[in-house]
């Protein structure tokens, strides 16, 4: 894996409200994200979106123990 020296900025697929988003990394270890023709970037830290996936990721495992654990008391 290449470790990033420069900024780095790319048009995603995703859209948000029929605009393309704009992502840039930053060697610094900060994320800016902004919809195209727009000004404003949203930055955040790539340990905040590391959490943030976990987090998602939990309650994601959490919801699925919930419905095999209702399936399973349905059928008693």
């Amino acid at each position: 894996m290449t470790t990033l020296n420069r900024k780095l900025q790319r048009k995603t697929a995703a859209t948000y409200r029929g605009r393309n988003i704009i992502i840039q990394l930053e060697p610094s270890g900060i994320v800016k994200v902004r919809e195209q023709r727009c000004r404003i970037w949203y930055e955040t830290s790539i340990e905040a979106i590391f959490s943030m996936a976990g987090k998602a990721y939990a309650e994601e495992v959490r919801k699925e123990r919930k419905e095999k654990r209702q399936v399973r008391r349905a059928g008693r």
